[in-house]
């Protein structure tokens, strides 16, 4: 994974430690349990170098779980394996046909070569780069391979030597895998979750015959993004923190804009994110996907308090005299303080000094006595 280096963001780094990594390791361990049958076809040429690789093609399968046989095996002469020989291929007990040819003629003359043809028969077509009827079938190819991603190419004997044949043929029967071990998951009811659980539900599953390739073409968008592990976690941390800008996302994942833009490519195509008002937002299809691998539902856990060390007695004791000394300034402080408050009351100024109010004179009426005049004489 281009995700396994150290985050900017410590955030950013226990999300992928202690959530994504686990779980993701999980559900690749139960992809890994789905084998499958595979037919090894070609290439014509009895030569020692294509004996020795297609050897080593079927070692390599093998090892990963998977039952590859060729095609002679099946009882197919090699005398049927002409333009049309593919008609005779009894492909239905196998999920997968690998194609090694240095030609395209092999699966047709031009006007039999057909999408239905190829995708019918469940094939992966390797052809040699430098193939003289490369352009005959060229617009067939392309629509193929636009398609169902079906088609590689290989220089030969320079892939075969260096193994860059066989690197491309395990890519595409990881991928291939996947799409198979997603329609188990669908017909058990459900996706995802650990290992243990994955192989009880496949134990009561009976799939029903199914074409690989035409199950990778109707969920392209979701089997690229789930096949890729840095979209997948871009996806599964874009869900986490919520709305994003472009620039904040690359720092805490630690990517540059253009490697960035890359992985968002994909989950923007099949909308799985959407960008709205310069930030990211994963949709409700993303969530549904993540939830189905296994990749939601983390929550950052509780910041734990780690307990002091407990003091020594020196401490302690040293502890206990700085407390008396403070206490003992504080009083000191608190007495002169008193005495001076005490001090300043007294020394007032006159004009501070409260007096008692003055007397208010009032004036009182005495009444006028009545003058009563005496009788005439």
């Amino acid at each position: 994974m281009i995700l396994s280096k150290a985050f900017s963001s410590p955030r950013t780094s226990e999300f992928y430690s202690q959530f994504f990594k686990p779980r993701y390791e999980t559900w690749q361990s139960a992809i890994k349990q789905t084998p499958l049958v595979v037919m090894i076809w070609g290439p014509r040429q009895r030569t020692q170098v294509w004996t020795n690789q297609r050897r080593h093609i079927q070692e390599t399968l093998r090892r990963m779980g998977h039952s590859a046989f060729f095609s002679e095996q099946l009882g197919v002469p090699i005398t049927a394996i002409t333009k049309k020989g593919v008609e005779f291929l009894q492909s239905e007990t196998a999920d997968l046909i690998l194609v090694l040819q240095s030609t395209y003629d092999a699966v047709g003359a031009v006007q039999h070569f057909s999408e239905f043809r190829v995708v019918e028969r469940k094939m992966l077509l390797f052809i040699d780069e430098a193939a003289a009827d490369e352009r005959l079938y060229h617009r067939a190819v392309e629509d193929l391979r636009a398609a169902y991603n079906n088609i590689e190419t290989f220089r030969y004997p320079a892939d075969i030597v260096h193994d860059d044949l066989l690197i491309k043929i395990v890519e595409k029967i990881k991928l291939m895998q996947l799409v198979k071990y997603c329609a188990l998951q669908k017909a058990s009811g459900g996706w995802g979750g650990p290992a243990a659980r994955w192989r009880a539900r496949n134990d009561g599953v009976a799939l029903a015959p199914v074409n690989l390739l035409e199950m990778y073409r109707e969920q392209r968008a979701e089997m690229d993004v789930l096949a890729d592990s840095a979209a997948l976690f871009v996806l599964a941390y874009a869900n986490y923190i919520g709305k994003c800008a472009f620039k904040a996302l690359a720092h805490q994942i630690g990517l540059d804009e253009a490697t960035l833009r890359d992985a968002l490519m994909p989950l923007l195509r099949s909308q799985m994110m959407v960008h709205l008002d310069e930030t990211f937002h994963v949709t409700s299809f993303g969530r549904r996907v993540l939830g189905n691998a296994g990749l939601v539902g983390w929550i950052a856990p509780a910041q734990v308090q780690t307990p002091a060390a407990p003091q020594s007695p020196r401490q302690i004791h040293w502890a206990r005299n700085l407390s008396l000394a403070l206490a003992g300034v504080l009083l000191f402080a608190l007495l002169v303080f008193s005495y001076w408050f005490s001090t300043s009351q007294q020394q007032l100024p006159l004009q501070y000094t409260p007096t008692q109010p003055a007397v208010t004179q009032t004036l009182t009426r005495v009444p006028t006595p009545l003058l009563t005049p005496s009788p005439l004489r």
